[in-house]
């Protein structure tokens, strides 16, 4: 019975994650946060021997860095799908905060060599941003699953506050480093449901909040 008890426990960590995450999508607010400040990421896209790939994260901007004392000719395009590249500018330094994938014709001259023609082609997609909420834990100091947070990517803020039935707080944390342990007071806290609530901000200013249940369950020994 107690092995069969382990088993549903560790089952419910760790699949119940993809069913809260794609409740959060369908619940999350997409209002930009009125505190959100657009960042430009650089790359330097001549640094690369090999085509780029990079990611950035939705609302902010990429600075494309193609600046080369050697090189006399620049010229950026954009590539469309099954349509002829669209030409956007001829300066060193591209700015934009579209995904997609990008092209840089150069120039170069090499002494001894002459002019030579080069392409580098750049893929741009936006990092993910994501919240994993274990449905349960088992705070029974065997190093697994003993303390609970959500698994936060791309965020850049966040407020975690949890509460037993009488809406009392039990816990509340700004930091990835302060997990929820199951005590209160320092006095371990029984196994039962507890109410979570969540909001703060991913890095692509987009405002998020949930709510709901987490399970704090101590397996007998």
């Amino acid at each position: 019975m107690k092995q069969l008890t382990f088993y549903i426990v560790i089952s419910l960590i760790f699949f119940s994650c993809a069913k809260e995450r794609e409740a959060s999508e369908n619940e999350e607010s997409k209002k930009l946060s009125p505190e959100f400040q657009a960042t430009t990421t650089p790359i330097h896209v001549l640094s690369y021997s090999i085509d780029v790939k990079e990611c950035f994260y939705q609302n902010n901007f990429v600075q494309l860095i193609g600046v080369d004392p050697s090189i006399n000719k620049f010229e950026w395009f954009k590539c469309i799908p099954e349509q002829e590249d669209q030409f956007i500018s001829s300066d060193s330094v591209l700015i934009t905060n579209l995904n997609g994938k990008y092209r840089l014709d150069i120039e170069k001259l090499i002494p001894g060599l002459g002019e030579k023609d080069s392409s580098i082609f750049i893929e741009l997609a936006f990092c993910e941003t994501s919240i994993d909420i274990p449905s349960s834990f088992t705070p029974d100091k065997d190093n697994q699953f003993d303390k609970w947070l959500p698994i936060f990517k791309g965020v850049s803020e966040f407020f975690v506050r949890i509460t037993d039935g009488n809406e009392n707080i039990l816990f509340e944390s700004e930091s990835e480093n302060k997990l929820f342990d199951g005590t209160f007071n320092g006095k371990s806290l029984p196994s039962g449901s507890y109410k979570f609530y969540i909001y703060g901000t991913y890095r692509s200013g987009y405002l998020f909040e949930q709510q709901g249940i987490i399970e704090l369950v101590r397996l007998s020994t």
